[in-house]
């Protein structure tokens, strides 16, 4: 019996530091900077600038946004339509990156996004308003392109108040 047990207490050492390296591997600090830097580009130009365009270099193909509003598409088609018609009704967007965590392949993100509602925008006309949008977000990401996207915000509020 004596036999048996040493070689199992040997492989199940060996076995949780499989288990060690294979987090370490998760937590690389390049590729968690690497995935920053993604995250920090796609609020830059895609929120900011508008640049709808940047969905095909930094969204996965097989994107999912997990927070489209209900009996919508989860790809990204429903945030392009919404940036468009946010860039028509608001004028001055600045995305601010307040904090930014990243761990293994997610990165997790607090923005404040401030405009002026310079334009007609979901049924509102232009009020000449400011907004401020507080925005708290998770992405994953593989091979360097976002893959899954949640958010909470408070843009309902915000956009009563218009």
């Amino acid at each position: 019996m004596k036999q048996l047990i040493t070689p199992l207490l040997a492989l199940m050492l060996l076995s949780g530091c499989k288990v060690q390296n294979q987090n370490n591997q998760k937590t690389n600090p390049m590729t968690s900077k690497k995935n920053k830097e993604v995250v920090i580009r796609f609020n830059k130009e895609f929120f900011e600038l508008g640049n709808t365009s940047i969905t095909k270099e930094l969204l996965a193909d097989s994107f999912i946004n997990h927070t489209a509003p209900a009996n919508t598409s989860k790809d990204a088609s429903v945030m392009i339509q919404f940036i468009t018609g946010f860039h028509k009704g608001f004028s001055d967007i600045s995305v601010q990156i307040n904090e930014v965590l990243a761990e293994g392949d997610k990165v997790s993100l607090r923005k404040t996004i401030t405009a002026t509602h310079t334009g007609d925008f979901m049924g509102k006309k232009a009020s000449g308003k400011k907004l401020e949008l507080n925005v708290i977000e998770i992405d994953v990401l593989k091979d360097g392109k976002i893959t899954d996207h949640w958010r909470k915000n408070d843009f309902a509020q915000i956009l009563q108040g218009l």
